[in-house]
């Protein structure tokens, strides 16, 4: 559940560091002049699959090696909703395995499709919601839900291998599970007190194989949307609500440094890992024009030299609102483009209002309540992949180079009628793109002639 914010908001950047266990980095820029000590490795489990969680393959998240179809609705090929009508659950996180499976996440559990639509299996949760995007590793689905359970699903089979109690609840917000060097970590124990009602107070570390609790770390301030990224095989980087972040050893659970945060004051969004060795956090202030209530993406963005930062900025939930997608600068923070997206028209944003009373009826909570926008993916061509709360779903990239995306050539979009949760976030594979909207899943494919839906 995303509450309305007033303030405005910044990305902020750390230079990562293995430093002396325990240092507090009090300010940014004595952050900054940390050198980055240890390398991001290119190998790891998650190559096995083409987006292994819901920000996809470690070191380079949020960015794909694979081109996604820019013309959407030549691209569209299927899309899903639930039998029982397009609100009896709300979607989430979408994941691909290596044969272009996919997984998605919802209010009532776990499927996989195949690249064709098929229903392959379902994990079915309910009452306890999986509200998180789900993470695939060694041969296992891994998620979590609002009755504070983690657990991990045979991905041949759905079928249940472990699952584990680590809280009475995990919070209804937007976060993500992860795994990395046989060690998954999800937060928990949701409840008061925070700086926005009841938030998530500790980070959980289990053994992937057999869901062993292995350590717990409490945080300054609870999480929230919590995303844990992983800068080398020994340790992860996260953020609270304050934007405040945290560089933890992953075997232990020792802090290695923490920076950053406004005390007092609550952020939607998350952390990015640069391939620059920069961490990028989201926090409170009076830099962006509108809040980036999300996680950026970093990567290389189409006709731009060097690094760059995708930010999208909205205040949700607020009728008339404006949302933009901004791009900076990765080194220096210098706008580079920006897209101009639709104002929020409705009380609720798309899809919201309308299946209020058809949730309830399912089971689920009422409303998804999501960010302005989903997690923005960057492509191979560096093509921006993004959802808005109108319900378009965007394919953004500067062919002339003047700064202002505008245009066929440069603007491509297909109308999926429902905002997009702040766990969504598109997934590529090769010559496949697919998205979860509040109450849907969307394949585009690049060779579709004749789309179909079902």
């Amino acid at each position: 559940m995303k509450p309305m914010i007033s303030g405005l908001l910044i990305v902020i950047a750390f230079r990562s560091s293995a430093s002396t266990h325990g240092e507090d980095c009090q300010d940014a820029e004595s952050c900054s002049q940390l050198l980055l000590q240890t390398h991001l490795f290119t190998r790891d489990r998650a190559e096995e699959y083409h987006w292994a969680s819901g920000r996809g393959n470690f070191p380079k998240y949020a960015v794909s090696a694979h081109p996604a179809p820019f013309n959407l609705p030549a691209a569209f090929t299927w899309q899903w909703h639930h039998p029982l009508g397009r609100f009896a659950t709300l979607t989430y996180g979408t994941v691909i395995d290596g044969e272009s499976n996919i997984y998605l996440s919802a209010a009532d559990g776990v499927r996989k499709f195949d690249q064709h639509g098929t229903i392959l299996w379902e994990y079915l949760s309910l009452p306890a919601e999986v509200m998180n995007a789900p993470a695939l590793y060694s041969g296992m689905v891994h998620a979590s839900d609002t009755h504070g359970h983690i657990f991990a699903l045979d991905m041949r089979t759905g079928k249940q291998v472990w699952r584990t109690r680590v809280a009475e609840k995990i919070g209804q917000d937007n976060g993500f599970n992860m795994v990395h060097e046989g060690i998954a970590l999800a937060a928990c124990d949701h409840r008061k007190p925070s700086n926005y009602d009841e938030a998530n107070q500790k980070v959980k570390a289990l053994n992937a194989s057999t869901g062993d609790e292995l350590w717990t770390f409490h945080p300054d301030t609870p999480v929230w949307n919590f995303l844990p990224l992983f800068v080398d095989d020994s340790s992860v980087v996260f953020q609270d609500m304050t934007g405040k972040v945290y560089r933890l050893n992953l075997s232990t659970g020792l802090l290695l440094w923490k920076a950053g945060g406004l005390n007092g004051t609550w952020t939607d969004g998350g952390v990015a890992v640069g391939p620059n060795g920069l961490v990028y956090a989201v926090n409170l202030n009076l830099t962006t024009p509108r809040p980036p209530n999300n996680a950026p993406a970093v990567g290389i963005v189409k006709n731009l030299k060097g690094f760059s930062v995708v930010m999208p900025l909205c205040q949700q939930q607020t009728r008339g609102a404006t949302c933009d997608v901004h791009v900076y600068d990765a080194e220096t923070g210098g706008l580079r483009w920006i897209f101009h997206g639709p104002a929020q028209t409705g009380v609720l944003q798309a899809g919201d209002a309308e299946g209020i009373s058809r949730r309830i009826q399912h089971g689920v909570r009422a409303a998804c309540l999501p960010n302005g926008w989903s997690a923005p993916t960057i492509d191979s061509d560096g093509t921006v992949f993004v959802g808005n709360e109108e319900g378009n779903f965007y394919a953004l990239r500067d062919m002339d180079g003047d700064g202002v995306i505008f245009g066929e050539d440069e603007v491509a979009l297909y109308d999926t009628k429902a905002s997009f949760a702040g766990s969504s976030s598109p997934a590529v594979a090769p010559g496949l793109l697919a998205v979860a909207s509040c109450d849907s899943l969307f394949v585009f494919k690049s060779s579709t002639i004749h789309p179909t839906g079902f």
